[in-house]
């Protein structure tokens, strides 16, 4: 279990870990994803009451319309009125979910529409969510709708980053205040993600009961490199369950094994990475945090000697002999 009031690197890199390994052997990456949301929300807890902190998980990812499950397809042509969006329109599609309601565990439950279509610049721009979370993972909406294959290459190993709004409540980058925030007490949303290889834009979201500072939601930004690991073993092969190729993919495994070991050679070349920089950081931290102690004590020195000459008269009073005293006692006219 970890607790998100005090989450250390030693957390975030069991956690890291775990998430890592999820993917293997899984059917598709929608059941890889369930698999990432479960155990999020099941782990992330209160330490001292038992309870659970995240109210709602969910994994999104860009997907093609065209190669969406039917399901998908009729709710991205609900919100164009009927019409159909072109075969290759991104669309921001919910892959899983978990949460304190029933109908959260399931993604064609836990949200009305499970695939947004992505139309236009425009209009993703009037998209709060979407467009906060693409310019905090460091990107642009024209190169998430439609990234070039040299630009891909540049960006898919560096974007991995954090979507983080410490207060939720009428904050404009959260839609569902009254369906969401208000009614469940939801004080945060953090979330993680970043480009897969596919050039698929992906991302956990994980709505919170308690605040979450900058300095713990930075640390979330390694557990998307372990994400993307996980998610990239199901990468351009097998998405959702429903596909006819789902229960194949685990028996012809071998079929992909060299690809994905290469993949995975440099997710944890890249994980190494990350987790020095982990190092760098909270060895710079730790730095300050001497550097401060050092400043307080050198203050308290400095002090402690302006006030110790004008404590000498009390010191002498203090030191004064019985012999004195018997001699002032037997004559105290002195």
């Amino acid at each position: 279990m970890y607790d998100m009031n005090l989450f250390t690197p030693q957390d975030m890199a069991k956690c890291s870990l775990v998430l890592r390994q999820l993917g293997r052997n899984t059917a598709s990456m929608e059941a890889t994803s369930q698999k990432i949301v479960k155990y999020i929300y099941q782990h992330f807890c209160n330490s001292q009451t038992g309870e659970n902190t995240c109210v709602l998980v969910r994994l999104f990812k860009t997907h093609p319309y065209g190669e969406l499950e039917d399901s998908s397809q009729q709710s991205a042509r609900r919100l164009m009125n009927g019409n159909s969006p072109a075969a290759d329109m991104k669309c921001w599609t919910l892959l899983a979910a978990a949460g304190a309601e029933p109908q959260w565990n399931s993604r064609h439950t836990a949200a009305e529409n499970t695939a947004i279509p992505l139309v236009s610049t425009e209009l993703v721009a009037q998209i709060p969510a979407i467009s906060g979370m693409i310019r905090q993972f460091g990107l642009d909406i024209p190169t998430v709708l439609g990234i070039e294959p040299e630009r891909f290459v540049q960006l898919e190993p560096a974007v991995l980053n954090i979507f983080h709004v410490p207060e939720a409540k009428d904050n404009a980058l959260i839609p569902e205040q009254n369906s969401l925030i208000i009614p469940y007490q939801v004080k945060s949303v953090l979330g993680f993600g970043g480009l897969l290889r596919s050039g698929s834009l992906f991302a956990v979201v994980i709505s919170l009961k308690v605040k979450i500072p900058q300095s713990t939601a930075q640390m979330f930004k390694y557990l998307a490199l372990s994400v993307k690991t996980s998610l990239s073993l199901s990468d351009e092969k097998v998405v959702f369950n429903s596909s006819d190729n789902a229960k194949n993919i685990v028996k012809n495994n071998n079929i992909y094994e060299t690809q994905m070991l290469e993949h995975q050679v440099t997710d944890l070349i890249q994980l190494l990475d990350f987790s020095e920089q982990e190092m760098l950081r909270q060895a710079a931290n730790f730095q300050r945090t001497i550097d401060k102690l050092q400043r307080e004590l050198a203050g308290r020195k400095k002090k402690q000697q302006i006030l110790q000459p004008s404590q000498e008269p009390f010191t002498g009073i203090l030191n004064i002999g019985e012999d004195e005293m018997l001699r002032f006692e037997e004559n105290p006219g002195i």
